[in-house]
C-alpha cells in the first residue's frame, strides 16, 4: 500500500483547511489521508481546558471526537478516499517528525491551538524543517484556483536539484505550468547574473535550447519556464513573484546557495510561510525523500 498524505491536526480553523488541502492532495496522488493529532497536557490552559472541548469531556476525548467529526466530514465530500485517525502523545515537533517517515507528504496549517500552536514559526520549524522524511506544506491564503501554477524558487544546489524533481511531479499531477524562479540581487543585471551565476540553475531542468537535459526531460507533458526574479531580499523577491503570478504552490528546498541559502532555517524561511499569497511546500534534503 502507498504511503499516505498526513495531516497534523488541532481543531483549529487552519488545521481544518489543512485536512481539505490533505484531501485534495490524497486524490490526486490515488493514497490514503491519515490525520493526526500530538497530544501533550502541558499545552493545555488550565485547569485542563482546550478550546475544542465544548462540552466539558475533557481534552483527550473531546479531541477524540472533533478526529472523527473532521474524518467523517471528509469521507461525506470524498466517499472513495481512505481516511484514518491518530491521537499520539508527545510534542507536536516529534510527533511530526516521526510520522513523516511514513508519509508521502505532511500537511499543517499556518496557526494552530494546543499541540501545534506556532508549529512553523520557531524550534518546531526548525524540528520539522530540518529532520522531516518527507516535503511539508504550510496551508496559508486563499484557496488556490484550479490552474494555477506552481512556483519553484531554485538555485541549482542539490537541494534546489531534489526540489524541482518534486515540482515537476506536483505540476503533472495538477497539470499546471511550471515556473522556475532564480534569484538574482537587485543591482545585479540578467546578464550579469547568468555570467556570474550559477551554472546550476539552468541544468536543474534542462534549458530547452541545450536539449532539455535534466529533470525536465522525465516530465514532457509539464509546461515550464524559468525567470530570474530580482530584488534585495529572497523572501520579497520570491513572495511578490508568487502573487504576481496567482501561484497555487510555492516550493522551496531545506537547503540552497547563494540567495537560498539556510531558507527555512532563519528569517527567510519565516518571511515566506507568515507571508506568502499561497501555500508553502519545504522539501527536505534528505536522500531518502520521497
Amino acid at each position: 500500500m502507498s504511503r499516505p498524505v498526513i495531516v497534523g491536526f488541532d481543531g483549529s480553523a487552519t488545521a481544518r483547511s489543512a485536512v481539505l488541502y490533505g484531501a485534495r492532495e490524497a486524490l490526486r496522488r490515488g493514497c490514503g489521508l491519515r490525520i493526526v493529532h500530538a497530544f501533550g497536557w502541558p499545552v493545555i490552559l488550565p485547569p485542563f481546558y482546550a478550546p475544542y472541548d465544548q462540552h466539558g469531556k475533557g481534552p483527550r476525548l473531546a479531541m477524540l471526537d472533533l478526529l472523527a467529526q473532521s474524518a467523517q466530514e471528509v469521507r461525506a465530500d470524498h466517499p472513495s478516499l481512505p481516511v484514518t485517525t491518530d491521537l499520539i502523545d508527545g510534542s507536536p515537533g516529534g510527533v511530526l517528525v516521526d510520522v513523516s517517515r511514513d508519509a508521502q507528504l505532511l500537511v499543517v496549517g499556518h496557526r494552530g491551538l494546543g499541540g501545534f500552536a506556532g508549529l512553523l514559526v520557531g524550534s518546531v520549524a526548525a524540528q520539522t524543517s530540518a529532520h522531516a522524511r518527507c516535503p511539508v506544506v504550510v496551508v496559508r491564503g486563499d484557496t488556490p484556483p484550479d490552474g494555477a501554477p506552481v512556483v519553484l524558487g531554485t538555485d541549482g544546489s542539490p537541494g534546489a536539484n531534489r526540489a524541482a524533481e518534486i515540482a515537476f511531479a506536483q505540476a503533472q499531477l495538477r497539470d499546471v505550468e511550471l515556473i522556475l524562479a532564480h534569484h538574482q540581487p537587485a543591482r545585479r543585471s540578467t546578464a550579469g547574473a547568468i555570467a556570474a551565476g550559477d551554472p546550476g540553475f539552468w541544468a536543474t531542468v534542462g534549458d530547452p535550447a541545450a536539449g532539455a537535459l535534466g529533470v525536465g526531460a522525465r516530465y514532457p507533458d509539464v509546461k515550464y519556464r524559468t525567470e530570474l526574479v530580482s530584488g534585495d531580499s529572497v523572501a520579497s523577491a520570491l513572495i511578490t513573484f508568487a502573487r504576481r503570478n496567482s501561484a497555487g504552490l510555492l516550493i522551496v528546498g531545506s537547503r540552497g546557495l547563494g540567495g537560498f541559502r539556510g531558507l527555512v532555517m532563519g528569517s527567510t524561511s519565516r518571511n515566506v510561510i507568515e507571508h506568502a499569497p499561497c501555500p508553502v511546500m519545504v522539501v527536505p534534503a534528505a536522500p531518502d525523500m520521497v
